[in-house]
């Protein structure tokens, strides 16, 4: 399951009468967040003693009722009645199962500087703050052996034993088998020699670099994936290529892995936005768009946005989104793929054709 950013607003109330003594500690009230985890905030207002200096307030984020442990990534965030940020930081924390510690910064914020009226920053007296929280996807933990015929295959690729056609990228060549690419990657088949050719040069592949065409044959030949590693190093080329060679499967893996390593800041989601358009990337461009839409004035506000600005479709498309709707619309990407996958039915495109496949589908069902 692909866990969705989440933005919860924590409220105390009269903070300036709240207790200023050293290790005083107050709770806000639990909230529960769109994946369904439960949270709640402890607030020093008064500071903590193992503080490296006085009049600092304390902030730490509690995970409360968690069944398994929770790997977060979170940002405390305090605006002023303006609605600019005084005040934000960035942490990140396993949420271990059964643990009552909390995380956060033991000097978030100056108290004087909350107090001063000139700063703005207590609405009707109280401090306002925002938790904008990202849980990364648990990963099966089960012993789970590898495929023998992923062996067999990757060795096969490696000894080059009875290939009869090689392609060259930069300065690599790569040898490979017709037969296993006709019949697993059509697209790239399609840039060999005919078979009764008497031509034995090897063909010049463009525009890919050679370690991601040497991931691209070993999901061809093994379907062996990417690592974690390689996906975050490589990870826009390799959707180009998956796209080039129409290796759909191969893209929804990278695009997952993109998306449960939670790569988005506020520096890089319109780029991302725009790739993940251009690219029909529905998995990754709804996670761009939902990160968007919670850090939306500080985006915008930036020099990141122009691009994005000057797209008014895709502007059009993230206001949409930010609206409720009925039916299969209301089905997050994976769930949709998830549907569509039950069905036989092809995975890749955007969001709005993926929609419109599988209420075709139950059109025809209910025929």
């Amino acid at each position: 399951m692909i866990i969705k950013p989440a933005l919860l607003h924590f409220k105390f109330d009269g903070f300036a009468d709240l207790p200023s003594e050293v290790d005083s500690r107050v709770y806000s009230y639990v909230q529960t967040d769109c994946n369904g985890n439960k949270w709640k905030l402890c607030l020093y207002p008064g500071g903590e003693n193992d503080a490296d200096e006085p009049g600092w307030i304390a902030l730490y984020l509690h995970a409360k009722g968690h069944s398994t442990s929770l790997d977060t990534r979170f940002r405390f965030g305090v605006k002023n009645v303006n609605g600019a940020y005084a005040k934000q930081t960035s942490l990140e924390y396993m949420f271990e199962l059964g643990s009552k510690d909390g995380y956060g910064s033991h000097q978030f914020m100056k108290r004087d500087i909350i107090l001063d009226p000139n700063n703005n920053i207590l609405k009707d007296g109280a401090l306002c703050i925002d938790v904008m929280i990202q849980v990364k996807d648990d990963k099966d933990n089960h012993y789970d052996p590898e495929s023998k015929l992923t062996k067999k295959m990757m060795k096969l690729l490696e000894s080059e034993y009875g290939a009869d056609a090689s392609f060259k990228v930069g300065d690599c060549t790569f040898r490979v088998h017709s037969h296993i690419l006709h019949n697993n990657a059509p697209i790239l088949a399609s840039h060999l020699h005919p078979p009764k050719s008497k031509k034995k040069s090897s063909i010049v592949i463009e525009g890919i670099s050679a370690p991601v065409f040497e991931m691209v044959l070993a999901y061809v030949y093994a379907e062996q994936r990417p690592s974690d590693e390689e996906v975050l190093e490589h990870g826009d080329e390799l959707i180009d290529a998956a796209n080039r060679y129409e290796l759909v499967d191969l893209k929804v893996a990278v695009e997952h892995v993109l998306v449960r390593e939670r790569i988005l800041t506020t520096e890089n989601v319109c780029d991302y936005i725009l790739f993940a358009d251009a690219q029909s990337c529905a998995l990754l461009k709804e996670y761009a768009i939902s990160f968007f839409l919670l850090n939306a004035e500080d985006v915008l506000k930036s020099k990141y946005s122009k691009c994005l600005k000057e797209s008014g479709e895709l502007l059009a498309e993230i206001l949409l989104m930010s609206r409720s709707n009925e039916g299969a619309e209301t089905l997050t990407v994976n769930e949709l793929r998830k549907e569509l996958g039950k069905r036989k039915l092809d995975v890749d495109g955007s969001k709005d054709a993926l929609v419109k496949r599988l209420e075709e589908a139950k059109r025809q069902r209910s025929e």
